[in-house]
């Protein structure tokens, strides 16, 4: 499968406007000072104590030496085995292959049978980390090896159709005629029509446009254009697919200004993984990386996961990274409880706000503390969570019949700042999608009273105090 390049922003300046103020010349200076170039530092001899530095002798040129012993905490070592780790359990690149992508056969099939032999275009959709990017390009792979020409791009929030068909035209195997329209076309705009006609006169070989993070298109306009063109390479037998892939509870999330586009697409929601294959994954993870996972520790890192190889991947990382920090080459259900605990800390430090919320809904006594773990729960494992849905696992799990609709409305009503509305309008996503697991992680620990955060005011007053008697 190939990938097309779709950035086409041009090259900029680095630096902004501290970078132009800092590059100023200070007014009334007589001169620029030159800074006296030093030699380097090494670190084979121990520094002399003091502060300060004896002067060279005249003629002495040899560098300066810096001793690591001399540091008040010596730096660690760098670990080979932490790299081995970092590489084992990646949680920033997708899967490329299909050894790699764990619980997703049935998926592959299904998107073989519709797209190769059924000829239809298709939609991937799931919530973030579930997988789908992993998927479309292991699929891709599958549809080379079949005979096609499998053509990886990804959408951006600016993009229109132009920007988002044209960069496809230069990998397709067209006919020299076809080469020849490309090149006509390259003065003006791509319109659905010019396109179309190119696509089914003059491709030569199976072909299909796989089209990542499609759910960030904000243009209308360009996702009616993708609709009608999807639907005229239909009508007219193209032999040129498109796979549209990106965050959404449901089909709906994605094309529901488009229902007509409902019967040319084969849908494929990314599910859940479950949990034997999440083992699977962390089992073949730590082999990769030299370490042995005890069943305790495994059962605690998948069941965390809650059918996310996102999760698991990132929860087993850190997990790996406490038990190589002791020595040892066997993670323990210690390591897996300070893993997670590691792993949430550094998710509340890039989404604020979400943990903040969670943190004060959880410390309030008259929060259904119960009710809105499962919240996040069924989110996990639907997409989308609803009054019903929720009320349904409540009375499936607890067995208990009385007010536990009106409980998971109250529930679902005080996590309303963190969730987005569906196109269906009573379901509603997590809008940080990777946020449901550590909801479940936080609702777990002992609840924490949450003092409210001192205004700016007062924090000034505190840095004041001393100063003029204050």
């Amino acid at each position: 499968m190939t990938a097309i390049d779709h950035s086409f922003a041009p090259d900029r300046p680095s630096g902004g406007f501290l970078a132009r103020l800092f590059g100023w010349p200070r007014r009334g200076a007589a001169e620029r000072r030159a800074i006296p170039v030093q030699p380097p530092l090494l670190l084979e001899e121990a520094a002399q104590p003091g502060f300060h530095r004896s002067e060279p002798e005249a003629g002495d040129e040899a560098p300066r030496p810096l001793a690591m012993g001399m540091m008040a905490v010596p730096l660690r070592p760098i670990s080979l085995r932490r790299d081995s780790i970092y590489n084992a359990f990646n949680t920033a690149m997708p899967v490329t292959d299909r050894h790699g992508l764990t619980g997703r056969n049935q998926e592959l099939e299904r998107l073989v049978e519709a797209i190769v032999v059924q000829r239809r275009h298709a939609i991937i959709f799931g919530t973030r980390g579930s997988g789908k990017t992993s998927l479309a390009r292991v699929f891709g792979d599958l549809a080379d090896e079949a005979g096609c020409v499998a053509l990886y791009g990804s959408a951006s929030g600016d993009s229109d159709f132009d920007s988002l068909f044209r960069p496809f035209l230069a990998e397709l195997p067209m006919s020299a005629a076809g080469k020849d329209r490309i090149k006509a076309l390259a003065d003006g705009p791509l319109d659905v029509a010019r396109l179309a006609s190119l696509l089914v006169e003059e491709v030569r070989q199976r072909s299909i446009l796989i089209i990542d993070e499609y759910d960030r298109l904000l243009s209308e306009a360009t996702k009616q254009e993708v609709a009608t063109l999807l639907k005229l390479l239909t009508d007219i037998h193209s032999p040129v697919q498109v796979v549209l892939v990106g965050i959404a509870g449901d089909v709906d999330g994605l094309i529901a200004a488009h229902p007509s586009l409902r019967r040319h697409l084969a849908p494929q929601r990314v599910s859940p993984i479950p949990k034997p294959e999440l083992e699977r994954l962390l089992l073949s993870c730590g082999e990769n990386a030299g370490l042995a996972i005890d069943p305790d520790a495994l059962d605690a890192l998948a069941g965390a996961a809650m059918g996310s190889p996102y999760h698991a991947r990132l929860f087993g990382m850190q997990a790996a990274l406490v038990a190589e920090a002791a020595g040892r080459d066997r993670l323990t259900a210690g390591d897996a409880e300070r893993g997670l605990t590691s792993a949430l800390e550094d998710w509340a430090e890039m989404s604020v706000a979400t943990h903040a919320w969670f943190a004060r809904l959880l410390a309030d006594a008259d929060a259904d503390r119960r009710m809105v773990a499962l919240a996040g729960i069924v989110a996990s494992q639907m997409s989308a969570v609803s009054v019903d849905r929720l009320a349904l696992a409540a009375t499936e799990i607890w067995n208990e019949a009385s007010s536990l609709e009106e409980r998971a409305r109250n529930a679902i009503a005080r996590l309303q700042p963190v969730l987005v509305a569906t196109p269906a309008g009573d379901h509603w996503m997590f809008e940080d999608t990777l946020a449901p697991q550590f909801l479940l992680l936080m609702a777990k620990r002992p609840a924490r009273s949450v003092a409210p955060a001192p205004t700016p005011a007062a924090e000034m007053r505190a840095m004041m105090r001393g100063v003029d008697g204050l």
